[in-house]
């Protein structure tokens, strides 16, 4: 679904509390919506956003402010990432992996300049 191992997704089940498979009696994971919705954002954050663990945690967590935006955009390019992945026509371009490339390292710098403005602000 994602292309990650089964194994970073057993990391994230015990980094991030809200990610609760089911299992069956053989051990078997089974992921709900919420579940497979929550991971998508993780993966977002973290793989495409660049987010750390602890920032993506608190992202997720955050209800206002600028967290609950990144969260959401977040969950909204992992919903679209899901409805690309099945199928569905989109009306947004597509990017080559280097053009990609260059809008992650120009979002991980703004990223840093905020992070910066909002450290000399407290």
């Amino acid at each position: 679904m994602l292309g990650v191992n089964a194994s970073l997704l057993r990391f994230w089940e015990k980094e991030f509390k809200q990610i609760k498979p089911k299992t069956n009696s053989r051990g078997k994971r089974l992921y709900n919506a919420k579940d497979i919705q929550i991971v998508r954002s993780v993966y977002v954050l973290v793989k495409e956003q660049g987010f750390t663990l602890d920032g993506a945690r608190k992202a997720l967590k955050s209800r206002k402010g600028m967290g609950a935006d990144v969260a959401s955009e977040a969950r909204a390019k992992a919903q679209a990432t899901h409805h690309a992945a099945q199928g569905s026509s989109s009306n947004s371009p597509t990017l080559s992996e280097g053009e990609r490339k260059e809008v992650v390292r120009k979002l991980k710098k703004v990223r840093a300049e905020l992070l910066t403005l909002r450290a000399e602000i407290r």
